[in-house]
């Protein structure tokens, strides 16, 4: 039953986009903001937002098929239709993918794992390139912000804290009884932190506090299922949103958003009594120096970290053991099967080349965004896309700290590059003279 459940949903999946692009022409749509207008959606915005809103998708035991199936459409619409942005992000981010690939290909000795990990690093790329591609003016802008604000709340409905707390057979349908047919709990938190800036864009442009209920809506799911990295990521980027747009003026903002998730962490007992060893602790009395393994429960993150780098990192801390070995080998080991941060898993696999060639690469893309965007007289089109872009890039690489982004790519290490991929269109539109 469970395998006939996520083959049918497969199929349905997999025949939208076919459609889609068999068509070859725009579909029509209402007006994100204005209902008695009707605009055109092109194709590869039409594939760009199912893309998102099917993201939790995991189809269980077939999710391997959904990757290879979008890994293939991507690569042929690459070479067919997509316009392919180069640029110094783009750049520095292949060089850290050549490293990978020379690592996968020479130095690990488990292929397979290495290659699955080339194709979730490479993945992302193409997110970019399609979000590019997408994007021809602002009907397709506020389209894509209304519609995947929509199916942000939709998730928090049935596979996020509201159904995990209120809904208990749906959620537990949903994501265990069908084997998986969703993704939850931190895959999905880690989707709202990456996201989390589609619904506060809107409400910057929109001026319309159904949006910023939405935010709260949203932000409420991640709370109610007690995600700590989720909570963080979702501080984190909306923070970088506010100051990428109002910049000083977005101090009290930002203020605001960090006290609220402080408060949350010390106030609300399913976060306190998951946060920290020593139940008595408070908020009065905290200090920086007590934020150690020590004070702050780790979940057993700590010994696995400490288990993969005395394996594979201080044997070769330069170059790591290869792309994949570490995966490999807590895939085959009991208990948790996943090293529950990215940074490690990348020092352990690719060692200091890999980490520094990844650290160039979010350097680049902060000094880009931030130095367009805080550029005297830059269009609010640019700003407001450059803080989307550097906001979700913050939420995401932040959990990468502490999860596992990077093994579901799908659902949130591309949507930062999605972003990137608005913000450089959107430059090169207003540039040209051709966004309206």
């Amino acid at each position: 039953m469970v395998l006939l459940i996520n083959l049918i949903a497969a199929l349905l999946l997999f025949w939208y986009p076919i459609k889609i692009y068999r068509s070859k022409s725009e579909r029509p749509a209402i007006h994100p903001l204005d209902g008695d207008r009707l605009i055109a959606i092109n194709p590869d915005l039409d594939f760009l937002i199912y893309s998102v809103l099917t993201a939790m998708v995991f189809l269980g035991p077939l999710s391997l098929w959904k990757y290879a199936y979008w890994v293939t459409a991507l690569l042929v619409l690459a070479f067919t239709r997509l316009k392919i942005k180069w640029d110094a992000i783009v750049v520095s981010y292949l060089i850290f993918i050549l490293w990978g690939i020379i690592s996968a290909a020479f130095i690990s000795g488990a292929k397979f794992q290495g290659l699955m990990m080339v194709i979730k690093y490479t993945l992302p790329l193409f997110y970019l390139w399609l979000a590019y591609s997408a994007i021809r003016d602002s009907d397709d802008f506020l389209y894509f912000l209304k519609v995947v604000s929509v199916g942000m709340c939709v998730y928090a409905l049935i596979i996020g804290g509201f159904a995990a707390k209120f809904l208990g057979p749906l959620y537990g349908f949903l994501n265990f009884g069908t084997g998986g047919l969703f993704v939850a709990y931190a895959p999905l938190a880690d989707y709202f932190s990456s996201l989390i800036v589609v619904p506060l864009a809107l409400f910057i442009v929109t001026e319309k506090r159904l949006w910023l209920w939405a935010v709260i809506w949203i932000s409420l799911s991640t709370i109610l299922e007690t995600v700590r990295t989720g909570l963080g990521g979702l501080c984190i980027a909306a923070s970088l949103l506010f100051l990428t747009v109002y910049k000083l003026k977005a101090v009290p903002w930002v203020a605001g958003v960090l006290i609220a998730g402080v408060v949350i962490v010390f106030t609300v007992p399913s976060f306190r009594d998951k946060m920290f060893l020593n139940e008595d602790v408070e908020m009065t009395s905290f200090s920086i120096d007590q934020a150690n393994f020590e004070n702050i429960s780790n979940n057993g993150r700590e010994f696995l970290w400490e288990l993969n780098m005395q394996k594979f990192y201080y044997p070769n801390p330069t170059i790591g053991a290869g792309l994949g070995e570490s995966g490999a080998f807590m895939k085959n080991r009991e208990g948790l099967h996943l090293i529950h941060s990215d940074y490690v898993q990348m020092l352990c696999d690719l060692g200091n080349v890999g980490i520094v060639l990844f650290g160039v690469f979010v350097l680049v893309t902060l000094f880009k965004i931030i130095g367009i965007s805080w550029r005297r007289g830059c269009p609010n089109i640019v700003r407001l896309t450059g803080g989307m872009a550097l906001g979700s890039c913050g939420g995401a690489f932040f959990s990468m700290g502490f999860d596992n982004v990077v093994t579901y790519a799908q659902q949130s290490f591309v949507l930062p590059f999605l972003m990137i991929g608005l913000f450089l269109k959107a430059k090169d539109l207003y540039d040209s003279g051709e966004w309206r």
